[in-house]
């Protein structure tokens, strides 16, 4: 009998074996597709890949004011995919290779759980004492627009779109859009709510909506979305319906949790539509038997499939890690990046609050180094930093010291000793303290 039988090789069920085997405890990592899960096949990575690219055909619009002579230059889409694909291919041999070092055994196929100790994967039944589930989400299916593309679909393009319509303005479809703006896509997103990235603080969605607008995006908010047909999407807006123009339409309206074929009625496991429920710990209501990540419907995002690993563990071992689950930072791949932890303006509508701000365009780094939209908000409660939301430059390195800090209850007038080197954008941390 293994110690743990996990589902799903994502970053919540990978990292969790690695780190198991640091205890002693043997683990058998259950795969269908490939190592890595949607974060490095088909999101995070490949994503990041695409946006390093874009980045830098956006350094080259500012090569005149830098003094640089660049006539023309031709963006190779056929070099930048390979690139792309090259990276998410190193990085899951070295999975692989971490895997087999740690000993962990790999199977691939599907898993359906046949009680708490038992995993079927085609013919075979493996035993173990923990069973945990890390199956991930797939992308929401929009009625209507069955000919359309997901954010998997659209990585493995091998030409950009002349014209992109993006259904849905939450961080996917955004970050998307960013990205083949600069590949020289047309793009139009269209958007149900009344402002895009709604997991952010309002002002900051406002900030970004409009330089996303400068940079020739068209966004559709208060917008519905009904069928795409004959290289036209038909949407319902203001009260009339237009039709939109489109090469390639990507669908980016929410993802949902990877559930079917578990076993989780015969086996007795609750769920509900969002995902299935677990208790602070990631805890079924079947003793032994976990579900971390995606797969619980709580934050769909790689780091918090990692860290709800670790209080597995933790929890089968007896040991007390203090993982704060409401302090999970979040960060927004755009131009300019986007970084929130903690409580929004919304959050606190009830409270009393103060509200901090430091502007780009007042930080000596930033002016010279011609970075100078956005600010950072400092949100405080009786003196203790509770919020934090940055857009701008290398918002989501910035990010992390605060969050850091949060973790210890940090005040804002302990923060304010705190010495933060000259020239650096971190610098605007303490400016935005003094505000």
């Amino acid at each position: 009998m293994t110690d743990l039988i996990i589902i799903g090789a994502g970053p919540g069920g990978y990292e969790l074996a690695l780190e198991a085997s640091k205890y002693n405890l043997s683990s058998i990592l259950i795969e269908a597709k490939s190592l890595g899960g949607t974060c490095l096949n088909e999101g995070c990575i490949p994503t990041k890949a695409y946006y390093k690219n874009a980045s830098f055909i956006k350094e080259l619009s500012l090569a005149k004011t830098l003094g640089v002579s660049l006539e023309s230059y031709q963006v190779d889409f056929e070099t930048i995919k390979a690139r792309k694909d090259q990276v998410v291919e190193d990085l899951k041999k070295g999975i692989e290779f971490s895997l087999k070092k740690a000993g962990v055994q790999v199977i691939n196929g599907y898993g359906k759980i046949i009680d708490k100790t038992h995993v079927q994967v085609g013919e075979e039944i493996y035993e173990g004492k923990y069973i945990v589930i890390a199956t991930g989400s797939s992308p929401i299916i929009l009625p209507g627009f069955e000919n359309a593309i997901d954010s998997s679909d659209l990585l493995d393009l091998t030409t950009p779109p002349q014209k992109l319509v993006i259904i849905g303005g939450g961080v996917i479809g955004i970050e998307m859009a960013s990205i083949f703006n600069y590949f020289g896509s047309t793009v139009e997103v269209v958007e149900y709510a009344d402002r895009i990235i709604p997991s952010a603080d309002k002002e900051i969605s406002r900030r970004l909506l409009n330089y996303l607008k400068q940079q020739g995006i068209k966004i559709h908010l208060n917008s519905k979305a009904l069928k795409f047909e004959n290289n036209q999407v038909e949407v319902e807006t203001k009260g009339e319906k237009i039709l939109l123009d489109a090469d390639q339409v990507m669908v980016a309206v929410g993802r949902k949790p990877n559930l079917e074929g578990l076993g989780l009625d015969e086996v007795g496991i609750e769920y509900t539509r969002k995902g299935i429920v677990v208790d602070e710990d990631f805890k079924t209501n079947v003793d032994n038997i976990y579900a971390i990540g995606d797969a619980t419907g709580k934050l769909m995002l790689a780091h918090y499939a990692t860290y709800s690993g670790y209080r597995v563990l933790a929890d089968i071992l007896n040991q007390e890690r203090k993982i704060n689950f409401n302090l999970v930072p979040g960060c927004v791949f755009t131009f300019p990046e986007v970084a929130y932890v903690g409580l929004t303006e919304d959050d606190c509508k009830d409270l009393n609050y103060k509200v901090h701000k430091g502007l780009y365009r007042a930080n000596g780094k930033a002016v010279a180094s011609l970075n100078t939209d956005g600010f950072i908000k400092i949100i405080t409660i009786d003196d203790i930093i509770k919020g934090v939301h940055i857009i701008g430059a290398e918002a989501s390195v910035l990010i992390h010291e605060m969050s850091s800090l949060m973790n210890l209850n940090i005040t804002l007038s302990q923060f304010e000793d705190f010495i933060h080197a000259h020239p650096t954008l971190s610098e605007i941390l303490t400016l935005t303290v003094k505000s």
